[in-house]
């Protein structure tokens, strides 16, 4: 009995701890949004994170509760007004399926992008370029699926990187049926977009890397 209090207990701790994290960064702006009078904030690390050390329940849970709250604390930084909430949902929940669901999480994720893919092209064909980040992310989930990694320092940027795409995904199927943003938009917002995505990758790769060398027991 006291185990299954101690799971519980350690589980709704990581939950909440995450759900901080990613309320604090949501105040610390990295990049402009094109298209509306928001901005880009740090928490795009913490999504990737908790894709990969919590599991998929304790990352949807982490990331609505903390989406929630960064939403009433940080306006700023809510391009989609309360759909917003949705980014890092997708990017950690999809991530989580992605690391610890193999076949089936790939399987889910790859499958969202390729929605997410298709939702821009409808409207954006014209400018298909900005969709190649995703479209890698793609291949990589479905490589991941049947190819076992070990290192930590190959695998955690690949998932970290599947993540933070998952969640730019959500942000790009926003951007281009809610806000209208049209194709020409997205030719200035391409560089910004790979930049983001990197900070959020590497980013993401450290931290991670970090903490599961420093406190394991609670991440396995």
């Amino acid at each position: 009995m006291n185990d299954i209090i101690n799971v519980k207990a350690v589980r709704t701790a990581k939950i909440g701890v995450f759900a901080a994290l990613h309320v604090v960064t949501s105040l610390i702006p990295i990049s402009m949004f094109i298209g509306a009078p928001s901005f880009l904030a740090l928490n795009l690390i913490v999504t990737p994170v908790m894709a990969i050390l919590l599991s998929p329940i304790e990352a949807l849970f982490a990331s609505l509760f903390g989406g929630v709250i960064a939403f009433y604390l940080a306006p700023m930084q809510a391009m989609f007004g309360p759909y917003t909430i949705l980014l890092p949902i997708a990017g950690a929940t999809f991530g989580s399926l992605t690391y610890h669901k193999s076949k089936l999480g790939a399987s889910a994720t790859s499958l969202f992008l390729v929605f997410a893919i298709s939702a821009y092209l409808i409207k954006n064909y014209p400018f298909p370029y900005f969709v190649a980040p995703h479209l890698a992310a793609v291949i990589l989930a479905l490589l991941s699926a049947v190819k076992k990694m070990t290192p930590l320092h190959v695998k955690i940027p690949i998932y970290t990187y599947i993540s933070t795409m998952t969640e730019q995904g959500m942000m790009m199927i926003f951007a281009v049926h809610l806000l209208g943003l049209p194709w020409e938009v997205f030719v200035g917002v391409l560089p910004l977009m790979i930049y983001e995505r990197i900070v959020g990758t590497l980013g993401a790769t450290i931290i991670t890397i970090s903490l599961l060398k420093i406190i394991p027991k609670y991440f396995t």
